[in-house]
């Protein structure tokens, strides 16, 4: 095999020669919708066997008055050896490919693979494509993460609508908004305005189980008027899962250890019951989304044929069983004995009054303390802006071993110091210099180690500067390693 004001959605009438495009259309008009979550495999599986798999999750799920359903197809998340999404993905019937969507992966690959990858969708006739970064893997080892490449999730973005196609693609991008600190936050929304300047027209969030972040994000959205459907991701929760997501092992995702205390109750009576509520838990958020104004859940977790058909029929149901945000509010807290969501001690929310009402018309956002540079810092900068503030113009080795003492140059084909507030993003283990990946950890340090995010730096600076928005216009192109 080949390698507004409103939470409601805007109405918009998209043509046929837009591509008839069923995905697009509802969720442009506020119908919710369910995605199945289900991973490319490993080249090590059998592709016809990994195909055949894939047509009977397919099948399974069922369609529905209260909801639409697909699936979503990610790309290199249990390993970087996969067959390509593209190629794995034309399995599936012809018809109904309008339906389902694409993740595209830019862990381990160049600016010429996604390129590659993109004309595959092209040619087997998917057009709602998700560009990621792509994570780290704990198993990995700290050494073979640090040699992988990583290709921008804003930069495939720009790839993926700039091109004469563009228009034909309907992209979506991923946020996370479970973050709990200053410096962690403010710039993963920067980086989402700047995926929909560069053509993103839906937003997927990480998964996470904090309903007060999901209106956060809503609320922000609203108060920006970036009027775009949002999709929420919940993973569906295993002993061993939970497990491994409250030891850090799975990258920006996040349980409290309130929520950590109910779970271990619930397993202790056996997985029958374990298992049912689990299912409940599903119901209830599915039905939160929609009040929070989310137009539709990615669901991961789900794999076997009965649980996707199980899956599908209880969202629907939930669906009309609450008739109210305040009637779901109340249920929802009590399902969860109000626990605390938030990953002790770190708590920041940007506004006040949340869960008060589902609309933000009266809301305020909350006088935050935005980090400050220290007198060295500001040093540091000052003496590299007078070094390299042409840095961009110049030749790759031009100032080479002073670049190395100042900011830890890597010698790239061009030089980005200049954009990134003389930080150089190739001391990011993923290379990104157009914002931060949504992968770190609780108290806002990188995946990779237990240093702090280098866009916690670049914020910071872009703080003392008066230059906050440049985080989220300033589109900084890939570049070559030498």
């Amino acid at each position: 095999m080949p390698e507004s004001k409103s939470t409601i959605q805007m109405e918009i009438d998209f043509k046929k020669e837009k591509g008839g495009n069923i995905f697009r259309e509802k969720l442009n008009k506020g119908s919710f919708y369910v995605l199945i979550e289900t991973a490319t495999p490993d080249k090590k599986e059998d592709f016809a066997i990994a195909a055949g798999r894939l047509k009977t999750i397919e099948s399974s799920l069922g369609k529905y008055d209260a909801i639409g359903t697909g699936l979503a197809i990610t790309d290199k998340t249990g390993s970087w050896n996969t067959w390509n999404v593209a190629d794995f993905a034309n399995a599936l019937p012809p018809e109904g490919r309008d339906r389902h969507v694409l993740y595209l992966s830019g862990r381990n690959s160049t600016v010429n693979d996604v390129a590659d990858t993109i004309a595959r969708c092209k040619s087997s006739g998917f057009q709602n494509i998700v560009p990621v970064t792509g994570d780290g893997y704990f198993p990995e080892g700290y050494k073979k993460r640090h040699k992988l490449n990583f290709v921008d999730s804003v930069c495939m973005l720009n790839m993926l609508k700039s091109g004469q196609d563009g228009d034909l693609y309907f992209a979506g991008c991923a946020m996370n908004p479970f973050k709990y600190t200053t410096s962690d936050i403010f710039p993963q929304y920067y980086k989402l305005v700047k995926k929909i300047k560069q053509g993103a027209e839906f937003i997927v969030t990480q998964s996470g189980w904090d309903m007060m972040k999901l209106q956060e994000m809503r609320w922000y959205l609203e108060m920006r008027e970036l009027h775009f459907p949002s999709i929420a991701r919940f993973s569906l929760l295993t002993n061993d899962l939970f497990e491994d997501i409250y030891d850090g092992k799975k990258p920006g995702i996040h349980i409290s250890a309130e929520l950590r205390k109910i779970l271990l109750n619930e397993a202790k009576y056996g997985y029958a019951q374990f298992a049912s509520a689990q299912w409940r838990r599903l119901q209830i958020y599915a039905a939160g989304a929609k009040f929070l104004g989310y137009t539709g859940i990615q669901i991961s977790g789900v794999e076997r044929q009965e649980h996707i058909a199980t899956a599908c029929s209880k969202v629907a149901e939930a669906m009309k069983e609450f008739k109210s945000f305040e009637d779901w509010r109340d249920g929802y807290l009590s399902y969860l004995s109000r626990a605390d969501m938030t990953p002790y001690p770190y708590r920041f929310f940007m506004f006040n009054n949340l869960f008060t009402r589902a609309y933000p018309e009266l809301a305020t956002m909350k006088g935050a303390e935005l980090p400050e540079c220290g007198k060295y810092e500001k040093l540091h900068y000052r003496i590299c802006k007078l070094l390299f503030s042409k840095a961009h113009r110049h030749a790759s080795n031009e100032h080479l071993l002073s670049k190395k003492i100042f900011t830890g140059c890597r010698r790239c084909s061009s030089c980005r110091l200049p954009f990134t507030e003389f930080v150089c993003p190739e001391t990011c283990p993923k290379g990104l210099a157009n914002g931060p990946c949504g992968g770190t950890r609780v108290d806002g340090t990188c995946e990779f180690g237990g240093k702090q995010c280098i866009h916690a730096k670049i914020f910071r600076r872009s703080v003392w500067l008066k230059e906050l928005h440049s985080l989220e216009e300033r589109y900084i192109k890939p570049v070559e390693k030498i």
